[in-house]
């Protein structure tokens, strides 16, 4: 397992290395111009300005010294003056809050309903939930945003949907902490509670041979984030961070929820005809149990890989979300940024979005051996 592990993390540095040298000559060379041919300049203004930011060197100088600031850490500053690592900074909490949250629900109760879909042998029940999967699949991010947006409106009315939208400023007034500190605590505490928990799971599977009920997860995580919200003193600024960033959520949940459900059903219909399954069946088990043991486990690998694989892309629908419900995150710094083609910002950023897309390969690959028990890293199969 830990060789495996290491090959795969090796492998991932070198691909996220080569991604963002690629990256980085893409948006220097392919694009026109520089991020000073967006003022009205010419002539000696334009070739200080140039000067000024080290535009006029060479392009293989820039991309040195770039790498090099990597290597030390060091993402440098952007066009603008301010540090690269404090706009990312700044805008990284809350896509990592909303995604966390976004896509998590939209996980749990795809994968539920997913394993409800395949096993349901009453035809409406089943049509409903394709047609609502394919049509939230389908669904074109702008339309969401907007029947969001008006059908907030409309259910809360219009002064109570800008209170839930906007931070309380009365209560932010004389807090010392700004809310993009307190969106870093309210993060590290979530993925602190959920790698905990992840942990507890795994060894109490491996070692104690005792599962603990996947509903358990999300609710433990959820009560003792509160708690431990309400212990570091920032209770009443995190449910107002969190009321303002509850639009966003549900766009994420509309935009993932269709296709967990329907790559759900789709693996359950093919673990079904295992040969463990019907082993499970034979031996007079309860249907349910069969279902939630032997079928849904295997069946949650593959919409694993795939919200692994689609993270990035998430990007993509939470630029349109956060133009229309502002937020503030990554993919509207992405998104400036390469409008303003402001090359270190634009690299900076997306590696750091490629090193989180490379952790979450190496925990699903921990999922996948903790959930497929045919599924042996580097291991000499014992059970011949």
């Amino acid at each position: 397992m830990a060789r495996y592990l290491g090959g795969r993390l090796v492998s991932g540095v070198v691909t996220l290395f080569l991604f963002v040298t690629f990256l980085f000559f893409v948006v220097a060379v392919v694009l026109p111009g520089d991020w000073t041919s967006q003022f009205i300049m010419t002539g000696d203004g334009r070739i200080s300005l140039q000067e000024a930011l080290g535009l006029d060197r060479p392009l293989w100088n820039q991309y040195v010294d770039w790498m090099s600031g990597i290597f030390t850490l060091d993402l440098g500053e952007s066009f603008t003056g301010v540090g690269v690592w404090e706009m990312i900074s700044g805008a990284l909490p809350s896509t990592l809050f909303v995604l966390v949250l976004g896509v998590g629900a939209a996980f749990l109760l795809g994968a539920w309903l997913g394993r409800l879909s395949a096993y349901s042998f009453k035809p409406p029940l089943t049509a409903s939930l394709t047609f609502v999967s394919i049509l939230f699949l389908t669904a074109f991010p702008p339309a969401i945003a907007v029947a969001i947006e008006r059908g907030g409106r409309n259910w809360l009315g219009f002064t109570a949907y800008n209170e839930v939208r906007h931070l309380n400023q009365e209560l932010w007034f004389e807090q010392v902490a700004s809310p993009v500190q307190v969106m870093w605590r309210m993060v590290f505490v979530l993925f602190a509670t959920g790698l905990a928990l992840v942990m507890i799971r795994l060894v109490s599977t491996r070692f104690l041979r005792r599962r603990v009920p996947g509903w358990v997860t999300p609710i433990v995580v959820v009560v003792v984030s509160l708690m431990a919200w309400r212990l570091m003193g920032i209770s009443d600024l995190a449910f107002d961070l969190s009321l303002a960033m509850l639009v966003l959520i549900a766009g994420v949940v509309i935009l993932t929820f269709g296709e967990v459900v329907l790559v759900t059903r789709a693996a359950m219909d093919d673990t079904l005809l295992e040969d463990y399954v019907m082993v499970a069946r034979a031996k007079g088990l309860p249907e349910r149990q069969v279902r939630d043991k032997y079928a849904a486990r295997p069946a949650l690998l593959p919409i694993l890989s795939r919200l692994v694989v689609t993270i990035p892309y998430f990007l993509t629908g939470l630029v349109i979300l956060e133009s229309v419900f502002g937020g503030g995150g990554m993919g509207s710094l992405i998104f400036n940024a390469v409008t303003d083609q402001d090359i270190p910002v634009v690299v900076g950023s997306l590696l750091v979005i490629g090193v989180l897309t490379l952790l979450l390969r190496l925990g699903l690959d921990l999922a996948q051996a903790s959930l497929d028990p045919r599924v042996r890293f580097g291991e000499p199969n014992d059970e011949r």
